[in-house]
């Protein structure tokens, strides 16, 4: 029986786990180029011209803005050093630091950490940042990142606040840039005031990663995070489906790194795509004795034989999963569907979910109809519709 001291363990399946933590940020990020260049672009005359600017970035949950702002920042710092201008940043979350007296307390502990956590008001800590400023001759990149929590919360003061810091003090002209973070546009939060300070054209907006893009955080992830060869072909696909729904990065790390762990806890040696379905049904559960109730028996019978073809791999073909529903019907003494109902039975229980299908790409020969399922593992579903169907 295996103990807690087995679980810690050195892992012979993660080569550096840390690297599935949200807060690690690649060098490269998979789909996020343009929106890196867009930021450049903006923050190039903090360089060359000694100017601020400000940026407002949007989009959904898991869309990359924390990590392209967090690499951006680490790209400008390094440009800033090879043209001899200071640059440094400070990344709050305001989820996290709500008041503005917080969020203050995060950029001046950036600059002294022993720096004390009350005592002063707002005004005077402006002041001891202003001083840090001329002190360091740095320029300082602020960003607030799910800013709207600070701005429903506290307006939008210090937002303004750190404009005027540059315009009343003309040492400190061009000593800070502003980069608001949010889920979604933050324009109608900021008075007019602040809002005079943005310029409109400078929002950037991020979609939702498609599954191409997603396959591509997650195999680097893999490169990254695994042992050589433990990961199984196949999985990278599977967590990309999975996740497309979503468009979330953040949904696909997870899930890769729980695959990892369900493959650790079963004893397995590899990752495979049957771990990722325990991922996802511990991740986001599906009830599917309900669902099945709903099928006729040859849907069930169907189901059965994508189960079992997919035990060991991540998609089949819907060829081999005709012919072995055929050879159940004839285990089970049921007459087969024709080629045209059994298609139509397919279409309706992708639409229920139990299935899933897709274009065949690159590699496979022809323009073939993929099959998987991934909200359930298929062991669940063999053992669930054998009893059901064989007994």
């Amino acid at each position: 029986m295996k103990t807690a001291l087995d679980a810690l363990k050195k892992s012979n399946i993660f080569k550096d786990q840390s690297i599935l933590s949200f807060d690690y940020v690649p060098e490269e990020l998979p789909g996020r180029e343009k929106e890196i260049d867009s930021l450049a672009r903006l923050f190039r005359p903090v360089i060359y011209n000694r100017m601020s600017q400000t940026a407002l970035i949007t989009g959904p949950v898991g869309s990359g803005k924390t990590a392209v702002v967090k690499r951006f920042c680490q790209i400008l710092e390094d440009a800033g050093l090879e043209n001899r201008r200071r640059i440094e940043s400070v990344h709050v979350n305001c989820r996290n630091r709500k008041s503005e007296s917080m969020v203050l307390l995060s950029i001046l502990t950036h600059f002294d950490q022993r720096f004390p956590d009350r005592g002063f008001s707002i005004p005077e800590m402006i002041e001891i940042l202003k001083k840090h400023l001329k002190r360091k001759e740095c320029h300082l990149v602020i960003v607030l990142d799910e800013v709207d929590v600070l701005l429903k919360r506290s307006g939008s003061d210090l937002v303004y606040a750190f404009t005027r810091v540059q315009e009343e003090d003309p040492e400190l002209l061009g000593s800070i840039s502003l980069i608001l973070v949010s889920q979604k546009g933050v324009v109608q939060l900021l008075d007019r005031a602040s809002l005079s300070t943005f310029k409109r054209t400078n929002v950037i907006e991020f979609g939702k990663y498609d599954r191409d893009v997603l396959k591509a955080i997650v195999d680097q992830r893999i490169e990254l995070a695994f042992y050589h060869g433990i990961v199984e072909e196949g999985v990278s696909d599977l967590i990309a489906e999975m996740a497309e729904e979503y468009g979330d990065a953040r949904f696909a790390i997870e899930l890769l790194e729980k695959s990892g762990m369900v493959a650790e806890e079963q004893g397995s040696s590899t990752v495979g795509p049957e771990h990722t379905r325990w991922a996802k049904a511990e991740v986001k559960p599906f009830v599917f004795e309900e669902t099945i109730h709903q099928l006729n028996v040859h849907e069930q019978i169907m189901l059965l034989a994508a189960s079992r073809l997919l035990k060991n791999s991540a998609y089949c073909s819907t060829g081999e999963l005709e012919l072995e529903y055929q050879a159940l019907c004839e285990q089970i003494s049921r007459k087969p569907l024709g080629h045209t109902q059994f298609w139509q039975y397919m279409k309706e229980m992708d639409a229920f979910g139990l299935i899933s299908t897709k274009r065949s790409g690159k590699g496979t020969v022809g323009n073939t109809t993929l099959i998987t399922i991934r909200d359930v593992p298929v062991a669940e579903l063999i053992e669930y519709l054998e009893r059901t169907l064989l007994h």
